[in-house]
């Protein structure tokens, strides 16, 4: 449930090509999961109670069915459908694995059982309060023949509400337990995650704050080497300007604090940031909807390592741009391809290789279509 440390902001043009998916996140800066504020269908991951104004389509990420952890470069095969009842909306999404721990899990044994095969379930009415649920299950086993029984069972919750102008969630992640991998006494169990946050809108500008807390324990043939844990905050505004009916421009500054420590192999790393991103979202025509945002820490970004010591974190600023086709109902997003990589084996800088290059043969990325109905 760990949060990645720069976390921007975005903004919401009044048309259901708007509203998207993780490839609109990534244009706009923003984290895997959702934004603190933007409006997106993948809000309802950290806020299920959006799902009464989020529903009436199915969605499908392009990717990969692998434990690898999702970024642009290895994006996850997932996707669901999201509907409104009489009474009630309700969703089955299958595959999201945000905030799993496969990646360390893996790094401990990768011969441990991953967290595979995520189930989430939705449900969201209108009391007067706009209220949400979400239940994550997944479980999976391997058992050789003559082999070392290895097996995963997880089980979370997130729980938000509206009220006017003010949202507040809370996810929380209750069992994530692997047995056996090299040998059966093999053993990782996530700590209970907690992920609380609150949000208030008045006028164009919205306040948010989010705080995120996971850890694991890991024990090789029944010793305990590893006990982590991490501790996240994050507290922020942003600013959504209207330029048009059609366009709008986005401000966000927020400050973050990390503490990550293992009480077994004693090692604390801290870090902090202030990141600014600055946006825009613009309907071209029609049927094409273009975004693009900039990001970068302005005068706090550094990391602590304790007996190593702190250094600023270099590199900060990152460019994203992304756009939204629109056929009819049915929307195709993705992140416009460029490239900073070698082409056809030649060296960056060369006439076959420029940074920053619009590459019409990688031309979107992280595919994601989604039908409204």
């Amino acid at each position: 449930m760990k949060k990645h440390l720069m976390v921007a902001a975005g903004l919401a043009v009044l048309s259901t090509s708007a509203f998207a998916t993780k490839a609109r996140l990534q244009a706009l800066g923003q984290d895997g999961r959702a934004s603190f504020y933007l409006d997106d269908t993948r809000s309802v991951f950290l806020n299920p109670a959006k799902l009464n104004s989020m529903n009436n389509f199915v969605v499908t990420e392009w990717g990969d069915a692998d434990d690898t952890t999702d970024s642009e470069a290895n994006t996850h095969a997932e996707g669901g459908f999201f509907r409104k009842g009489s009474s009630l909306a309700y969703g089955l999404y299958l595959g999201n694995e945000y905030g799993e721990t496969n990646a360390t899990r893996n790094t401990a044994d990768s011969n441990f059982q991953k967290l595979d095969n995520n189930m989430d379930l939705f449900f969201a009415g209108d009391m007067g309060v706009q209220w949400g649920a979400r239940v994550q299950y997944a479980s999976t086993k391997n058992e050789p023949t003559g082999g070392v029984k290895t097996e995963n069972d997880a089980l979370g919750l997130g729980l938000g509400i509206i009220k006017n102008n003010v949202e507040a969630y809370a996810n929380l992640l209750l069992k994530d337990e692997s047995k056996g991998a090299t040998v059966a006494t093999d053993s990782f169990e996530a700590d209970m995650g907690l992920n609380l946050g609150a949000s208030y809108e008045m006028g164009d500008m919205t306040y948010y704050v989010d705080y995120d807390k996971s850890g694991y324990e890991y024990k090789n043939a029944g010793t305990k080497t590893n006990a982590s844990e991490t501790t996240d905050m994050t507290l922020g505004f942003a600013k959504i300007k209207e330029i048009s009916k059609t366009a709008k421009v986005f401000f966000d500054l927020n400050y973050m604090t990390s503490k990550t420590e293992d009480s077994v192999a004693k090692t604390e790393t801290k870090e902090k940031a202030l990141p600014l991103t600055i946006g825009f979202e613009t309907e071209a025509t029609s049927w094409l909807t273009l975004r693009g945002s900039v990001s970068q820490n302005v005068v706090i970004g550094e990391t602590e390592t304790k007996g190593t010591g702190t250094s600023t974190n270099a590199n900060s600023t990152t460019v994203n741009a992304g756009a939204t086709m629109t056929f009819g109902k049915l929307m195709v997003d993705g992140v416009i391809g460029t490239t900073d990589g070698a082409r056809n084996g030649t060296t960056i800088g060369t006439s076959a290789s420029k940074d920053g290059v619009l590459a019409t043969d990688n031309l979107m990325t992280r595919v994601a279509v989604h039908y409204w109905f």
